[in-house]
């Protein structure tokens, strides 16, 4: 238990009791049974279920990934140190996979849902040492069904992308302090550090980090003291490049963060604002509540012996404070603090709040037989998972689309990229090269012409720091504005305005949004 990877976790091939020395010791069949003494290949074998189904079907309704997808594939033209809204490392990622697979729609959706899986894995692995590998993966199972696991798992945001590194140091801040393991500090200070660089607001989940160590008397220990130094010289080395870069901006990640938070409310409205923030996330973590329920109620169906305490009872009183402080913390923290400062507050802002809730289960979940709970806890929740997919892609995707709703999903992108690229052709002798057009636009022609084109985001030299103010002059540009009735007039940026006034070409694009009958209108200037 005290080393950093237990062998019985870290095999992926253990040999398994009582095998016949005639036959070969590693079985397929038997190296994914829910009986197996190594249960690693069967949890890389539900998350790559996982991923595949909730990359799959959304590729396959989708005509265009939503905004904040194409904002990453936007910024993944170039590697900066930071962005004009967040820290880098989201689009960092993206640049490499961009760099394998090209700007297909469905890659946006494969990332979002790769922080989703690396998170679930680690967050079993930190069951398997506070419980049974079985009973870790049955709470991660049942975590899996939450919305910012699934239907939110596909947006490709700085909060979904934050959720493997969140959870990596979950699991490293307790290994650092139950085992006294200094290279699980070290590892922690990597994890935090890459939690920061992908949005400040991990600063949340280190304060519940802070919190417990309060509580628990362990800022008595000098040991705990070297760990934190070790933890905070780490994270300082890895985060100094985007510190730097971000002494000289003048505005930068820092004063989208100060402008997000700013109050903006009376205080009447801001309770308004606060009962939405946690409704809205009672309503996200719905599913595996129901997926509990399920779970429940067939257990007492079944149960033909009297059954046990509850498998919170067998935990040390160590591993419940542990769970309750550091899993409850993040979210009544940002509550605490919003209702006294009187805050904004987004629930997508909650994302990474939830990453400890499936051990809250074990309050409720009682066991006579591991391998049978695990085995009803896997169909409850493959059901569930298939029914959310197919539900989420289908109403994304046809219905929408038969129905003539206009929405990101529908739109053409694919389309209207080909059509304006036709246009330019028969304009301009030179390639193009460069789109001015809002993210989500200009993202939408780029994604579907050659890799090399870049987009000026509305039409802003600040904001796009991939396009040298040179080369606009001598190679020239695509200027599109989004015209469309459905696009809201506020939204069209004043400089690809200021932009379009100059060009040498001007005309209007009219194409089909859906498949509808007179359904809704693309309309691009």
């Amino acid at each position: 238990m005290h080393a950093f990877f237990p062998p019985t976790l870290f095999s992926m091939s253990a040999p398994f009791p009582n095998s016949s020395p005639k036959r070969s010791i590693f079985s397929w069949p038997r190296c994914f049974s829910l009986d197996a003494p190594n249960l690693v290949p069967l949890v890389l074998l539900l998350l790559c279920g996982h991923l595949l189904l909730w990359t799959l079907l959304p590729a396959l309704s989708h005509r265009a990934p939503d905004w904040d997808n194409m904002e990453e594939l936007v910024w993944a033209s170039s590697l900066e140190w930071g962005y004009y809204k967040h820290p880098p490392l989201p689009s960092w990622l993206m640049v490499g996979l961009i760099s394998i697979f090209g700007r297909p729609v469905w890659l946006t959706f494969f990332a979002g849902q790769l922080s989703v899986v690396l998170s679930l894995w680690f967050i079993w692995r930190l069951g398997s040492e506070i419980t049974t590998q079985k009973r870790a993966l049955v709470l991660v199972l049942l975590l899996s069904t939450i919305a910012y696991c699934t239907v939110r798992g596909v947006m490709n945001n700085h909060n979904t992308i934050q959720l493997w590194s969140i959870a990596g140091a979950i699991w490293m801040f307790y290994r650092a302090l139950r085992h006294d393991n200094m290279f699980a500090w070290f590892m922690l200070g990597v994890f935090s550090a890459l939690a920061l660089l992908t949005k400040y607001s991990a600063l949340v989940q280190f304060a519940s980090f802070f919190l417990f160590l309060l509580v628990s008397g362990k800022l008595r220990l000098p040991r705990t003291w070297q760990g934190i130094a070790l933890a905070t010289g780490t994270l300082l080395l890895c985060i100094t490049p985007h510190v730097l870069w971000l002494l000289h901006q003048t505005a930068g990640p820092l004063g989208y963060a100060s402008e997000s938070l700013a109050p903006k409310t009376s205080r009447l409205e801001h309770l308004h604002v606060i009962y939405d923030f946690v409704l809205t996330n009672i309503g996200r973590i719905a599913p595996m509540g129901l997926a509990l329920l399920i779970l429940v109620i067939g257990i007492r169906k079944t149960a033909s012996t009297p059954t046990r305490p509850t498998l919170a009872q067998e935990f040390s009183n160590w591993d419940k404070r542990f769970l309750l402080i550091v899993g409850l913390g993040p979210f009544l923290l940002t509550l605490a603090t919003s209702i006294a400062l009187k805050t904004p507050l987004a629930a997508h802002w909650a994302t990474t709040f939830f990453l400890l809730f499936g051990f809250f289960a074990c309050w409720v979940l009682r066991s006579n037989d591991d391998t049978q709970l695990l085995r009803k806890t896997l169909w409850i929740v493959v059901i569930l998972q298939i029914i959310m997919a197919t539900g989420y892609a289908l109403a994304r995707g046809p219905l929408s689309d038969l129905t003539g709703r206009a929405t990101r999903a529908t739109f053409p992108g694919a389309q209207v990229s080909a059509a304006l690229q036709t246009i330019w052709k028969a304009h301009v002798q030179h390639p193009l090269k460069l789109v001015a057009a809002d993210t989500w636009l200009g993202g939408n022609i780029a994604s579907h012409a050659n890799r090399d084109v870049a987009v000026l985001i509305n039409g802003d030299v600040s904001k796009s720091p991939w396009v040298n103010p040179n080369q606009v002059q001598a190679c020239g540009m695509l200027v599109a504005i989004n015209l469309s009735p459905e696009n809201d007039s506020d939204d069209i940026p004043p400089q690809a305005m200021e932009l379009m006034a100059e060009a040498s070409w001007t005309g209007i694009l009219e194409l089909p949004w859906t498949t509808k009958t007179n359904g809704p209108q693309v309309v691009i200037k």
